[in-house]
């Protein structure tokens, strides 16, 4: 297997789509990812995608974007998505996958990478902790979905 890790090309969005829909059937998790390759495309500048390849074949992908923190004072990536095809797991390949997207992101200013996990991904909180992720009990994630966020924005204040 010689596995090589770049940007996604143009036309790999369905694929990738794809792949990032099946994570959580392979988690056993009752979720149905809405991503799309149109969505994707619509994202491309936003949404940075690297991939990990075989001889064409797309083993997995690692979806970050750029963000920024005021307590740090810099530039940083925000994992959004990690995948591994089932097949693909336990030769490193998720760990390169971070590291070349990292590599990217550090190329251009990123200090520090961020990432969110599901709880009961027990899998993946390992894997992360084994690559020097730290939890910050200090940080709290909070959301706002898509009706609450109509009725902000609509609200009329008086």
């Amino acid at each position: 297997m010689s596995v090589g890790f770049r940007p996604m090309r143009d036309g790999q969005e369905d694929a990738v789509a794809a792949m990032v829909r099946q994570l959580p059937k392979d988690l056993g998790l009752p979720i149905a990812p809405k991503l799309t390759g149109e969505g994707l495309r619509k994202a491309k500048g936003l949404v940075h995608v690297t991939v990990a390849e075989d001889s064409g074949l797309l083993l997995g992908a690692c979806l970050w974007l750029f963000t920024f923190s005021t307590w740090r004072g810099c530039k940083g990536m925000y994992v959004v998505d990690l995948f591994v095809m089932a097949h693909a797991r336990g030769k490193k390949i998720g760990e390169r996958l971070i590291q070349a997207a990292g590599r990217e992101a550090a190329a251009q200013g990123a200090e520090f990478i961020k990432l969110e996990v599901d709880q009961s991904n027990t899998g993946g909180i390992r894997f992360y902790e084994r690559l020097g992720f730290g939890k910050h009990p200090e940080d709290q994630l909070f959301i706002l979905e898509a009706d609450p966020l109509k009725a902000l924005i609509e609200r009329k204040w008086t």
